[in-house]
């Protein structure tokens, strides 16, 4: 018998077993920074729309705010921030120090935005902003710091492959966690969700982030790097003269604002035809697990079509999800549901996926192409223009997001949503009494009633709702002998007042049982409904009876009642739809396609390309080694261009 020859296995190197665990770390270390970055970049707009009264005007200047003040502040705030890391010699490292001071700054910020709940109005709109720019400023440390070190991880292209999916992947695991949480736990009780949800979010955030600035370890720089000191006009030098980093930025942008928009718009269209509930975690649940799917197949996939193929493949793909997502609802046979949406959102979510895969890949590339043409790899600086251009993107998103809400009127009808949330948390709080939440729930039935018996023409005026409106923040009453204003800060439209009648009015009860405190809430009436004398005296102050407020109930039959769906689904007209339907898929079908142009057209690094340029480098860091001298082909002059000696 032939004796069996084992082929033994090639023993991985010292630098190989480090890159290893550097990956998995690196990776997973981005779950909580995508838990935070969505937090803000996905749901800080539900916040603002859902969980606070404000006007359209109030809605239009902190979108507007956010957008233009905050894109003038990250034109000054991301170079110098590469500038800083690139220049940094610290004995952590290049990156890691500023990946952990921005990750517990961000995490401190995050907490005090969605725990400050006592402004309102212009008040909370500045606090907001103010809030937004710091957190920006913070994030920023983080993010530049962190994409930047994943390009230093390694520069051989299989290595760089995986660390990149494992990076994606964990990023998409972050984002589908925040995104199916948050609009599972917040309808309802928007306030008290998101005060809870920043707290959790943000300690993971920090946590993971501290743990693998401590324990990734990151490669040596050469000697040159080391000596160097990046000035801010090398350092607009260097992304000047790298045309494929500024055509990839171009690009990545198109994109970036093409795929948020599904996510900028997709509580309000689910709200819109579906119902505002929790359940939009089973769309954002498909979401997770085909994106993820998507991610780790990429290496496959890519390793068949090639980069350029795929991408192609996958624009088309996303653009009939969208067409289909664009067409459903309009017929009986083709109805608007979890499962029509679902079915053409994996389209939409596989076709993004890998295009964003790809897209990552290329602009990390242009770290390489940075060193092939000038001698300098410069990681940082390179890297700025990635958080620059999501950032950017973001802007541009809150600006068609808060342009479609607004013009579709969408914005208005949802305030009936904001005035029944922020009502639940007002009368719900612990500080309120008994005989308050009576004397409150007596006040907005008057109240109702004298805003109803107006003419259709006075309530449609707006100085006579504003008249009323601020009649309703200084109505008196009288209580336990004393005067008081019960609605006084409570943050009442005139408008709005209907929507609260709708509100279902549960008893509850302290109860001892086994010397154990229980407590049962038992259904009252709605709060429309108390404005009779009979149903009035239902409600009773004694020492172990509250009040709570409740936007849905369960009624007899088994079937549930919502007060949101009855003042925002079910008052939707055809053109609020049509408005709503064109931002979801229209503008990103021609976003996505203006990305995958750019890409086809002025990207030249492809597979083949990037190993050419490996081999270039190598023959100048050995002849480096062997005379002692920088190469003699490539250096800069003094504007800082590209001059090639024969």
């Amino acid at each position: 018998m032939a004796e069996k020859v084992l082929k033994a296995k090639t023993p991985l190197s010292a630098e190989d077993r480090q890159f290893n665990r550097n990956k998995w770390l690196f990776g997973v270390s981005g779950i909580g920074r995508d838990m935070a970055y969505q937090l803000i970049a996905s749901f800080l707009l539900a916040y603002v729309q859902f969980g606070t009264t404000l006007n359209v005007l109030q809605f239009a200047t902190i979108s507007m705010l956010i957008g233009v003040v905050g894109r003038i502040w990250d034109a000054v705030n991301d170079p110098m921030m590469g500038a800083i890391i690139e220049g940094t010699h610290m004995k952590m490292g290049k990156f890691r120090p500023w990946i952990m001071i921005g990750a517990i700054l961000t995490g401190i910020i995050i907490v005090i935005m969605f725990n400050v709940q006592s402004l309102s109005g212009w008040g909370f709109i500045a606090f907001m902003v103010v809030m937004y720019l710091l957190w920006e400023t913070a994030f920023t440390m983080n993010d530049i710091g962190y994409w930047s070190m994943l390009a230093s991880l390694s520069s051989k292209q299989s290595q760089r492959d995986s660390a990149t999916m494992l990076t994606v992947v964990f990023a998409g695991i972050g984002a589908f966690a925040a995104q199916g949480v948050i609009p599972m736990i917040y309808p309802g009780h928007v306030r008290e969700a998101f005060r809870w949800l920043s707290i959790g979010i943000a300690a993971i955030f920090v946590a993971m982030q501290v743990v693998m600035a401590l324990f990734v370890k990151e490669r040596p720089r050469a000697q040159m790097e080391v000596n160097e000191k990046i000035s801010l006009k090398q350092m607009w030098n260097t992304i000047r003269h790298n045309d494929q980093i500024l055509w990839m930025t171009l690009s990545m942008l198109f994109y970036n604002v093409g795929s948020a928009m599904l996510v900028g718009f997709a509580y309000n269209l689910y709200y819109l035809e579906i119902g505002y509930d929790g359940n939009a975690i089973v769309f954002v649940a498909i979401f997770g697990i085909f994106n993820i799917l998507s991610q780790l197949l990429y290496p496959v996939i890519v390793k068949k079509l090639g980069r350029r193929k795929l991408q192609v493949i996958s624009i088309i793909t996303a653009c009939v999800g969208y067409a289909g997502i664009a067409l459903i609802g309009w017929a009986e046979w083709f109805p608007f549901n979890l499962y029509t949406l679902s079915g053409f959102g994996i389209l939409v979510f596989v076709g993004q996926a890998l295009f964003y895969m790809s897209s990552i890949i290329n602009m990390t590339n242009c770290v390489e192409y940075n060193e092939y043409k000038r001698g300098e790899r410069n990681e940082a600086v390179v890297s700025t223009l990635r958080p620059f251009m999501a950032k950017f993107a973001e802007a541009l998103k809150y600006g068609i997001v808060t342009l479609v809400l607004t013009v579709s009127m969408v914005y208005g009808l949802s305030q009936n949503i904001s005035t029944l949330e922020s009502q639940n948390s007002y009368f719900n709080a612990d500080s309120m009494t008994t005989e308050q939440q009576i004397c409150y729930i007596d006040s907005i039935n008057e109240l109702r009633v004298e805003w109803n018996s107006a003419t259709e023409q006075q309530r449609s005026d707006k100085e006579f709702a504003s008249a009323f409106t601020e009649k309703i923040d200084t109505y008196e009453k009288t209580l336990n002998g004393q005067k008081v204003y019960p609605l006084a800060g409570h943050q009442i439209s005139a408008e709005y007042l209907d929507a609260i009648g709708d509100i279902a009015v549960m008893r509850v009860e302290t109860v001892t049982e086994n010397g154990k405190q229980k407590e049962t809430a038992t259904f009252v009436c709605f709060v429309k409904d108390l404005q009779d004398a009979g149903a009035e005296s239902e409600l009773t102050a004694s020492g172990n009876v509250k009040y709570r407020f409740s936007i849905t109930y369960e009624q007899p039959d088994g079937t549930i009642y919502n007060a949101a769906n009855n003042n925002f689904r079910d008052k939707r007209t055809t053109s609020m739809r049509v408005w709503l339907r064109m931002g979801v898929t229209l503008v990103p079908i021609l976003f996505i396609a203006a990305a995958l142009i750019v890409q086809h057209k002025k990207f030249i690094i492809t597979e083949e390309y990037y190993d050419m340029m490996l081999e270039e480098i190598e023959k100048r860091k050995q002849q480096t080694a062997d005379n002692g001298q920088p190469p003699a082909d490539i250096h800069d002059d003094a504007d800082g261009a590209d001059v090639k000696t024969e």
